[in-house]
């Protein structure tokens, strides 16, 4: 009677427990240079882009850097503590905005949005401080956003969302 030999077996599940390892070592490594973090999304002021219930992923940000117009970004609400809003970012520091018949025109040229982004009969003029962003959520006949609260410090600022 022969008995099976473990040598193999033992040396195929480290090799295992070692790819493991290495896999996890590999994640934990892009999570330190890349910081993402993952988010529900609650309600409805960014339909039809996101809705109720989606999973976003967005990179945490450097202090200071702020995306591009038009990103989707994460922030602190600046009147709700503890609250973050996922807005779109429509206006940088120095921007003159202007919302109206159904458009928001930025520094004199249309910015391209969805069509439910601006109500066709609201107005505004502002301008961008120093320092700050203006966002909007796609939906705006529920979205609570900049054109509320105004224009939002940039310290506030999270991150952006990747793949939108």
């Amino acid at each position: 009677m022969s008995v099976p030999s473990t040598h193999a077996s033992n040396s195929q599940s480290g090799a295992v427990h070692f790819r493991r390892i290495v896999l996890w070592l590999g994640l934990l490594a892009a999570l330190l240079l890349e910081p993402l973090r993952f988010a529900p999304v609650h309600g409805s002021s960014m339909e039809p882009t996101l809705v109720e219930g989606d999973l976003v992923c967005f990179q945490v940000l450097p202090s200071g850097q702020l995306p591009q117009r038009g990103e989707l970004v994460v922030f602190h609400s600046p009147t709700r503590p503890g609250k973050m809003f996922v807005k779109r970012l429509v206006g940088l520091p120095g921007d003159e905005l202007r919302f109206a018949h159904g458009q928001l025109v930025v520094n004199g040229l249309p910015l391209a949005l969805p069509t439910s982004a601006v109500e066709r009969n609201y107005s505004l003029s502002t301008r961008v401080p120093a320092g700050c962003f203006f966002a909007i959520g796609d939906h705006a006949s529920v979205s609570y956003d900049s054109r509320e609260f105004g224009s939002v410090r940039q310290d506030l600022l999270v991150g952006r969302l990747l793949g939108f």
